[in-house]
């Protein structure tokens, strides 16, 4: 199954009040871990911030495995935008410019 297909699946099954937009075509490597089929969405605030959250597949596994593990998936999804919708937006602030040497981070 292709990056696109996982994805879909996702966007189909999360829950309406979460605020995600499918990354196609966005092949950034952050991961540690070769071999991986990786599938990126955005979650954003209003205060204009936006978060760059994904989900790692092995490339292994079939889609039947993946199927059977969509609900995990979504789940992951989902708690990582609640996440970062519960911080407020000074914290999306200080992700969109850095901790300053002022801050004492």
């Amino acid at each position: 199954m292709e990056e696109k297909e996982i994805q879909a699946l996702v966007m189909a099954g999360v829950d309406k009040e979460v605020n995600l937009r499918p990354l196609n075509g966005f092949k950034l490597d952050f991961s540690a871990n070769p071999g991986f089929k990786k599938v990126f969405f955005s979650a954003s605030c209003d205060c204009g911030t936006a978060a760059l959250l994904s989900l790692e597949v092995s490339e292994e596994k079939t889609d039947i495995d993946i199927k059977a593990a969509l609900p995990s998936l979504i789940q992951r999804i989902e708690m990582q935008e609640k996440s970062f919708r519960r911080m407020d937006c000074s914290m999306h602030s200080m992700m969109r410019t850095g901790f300053t040497p002022d801050s004492g981070n």
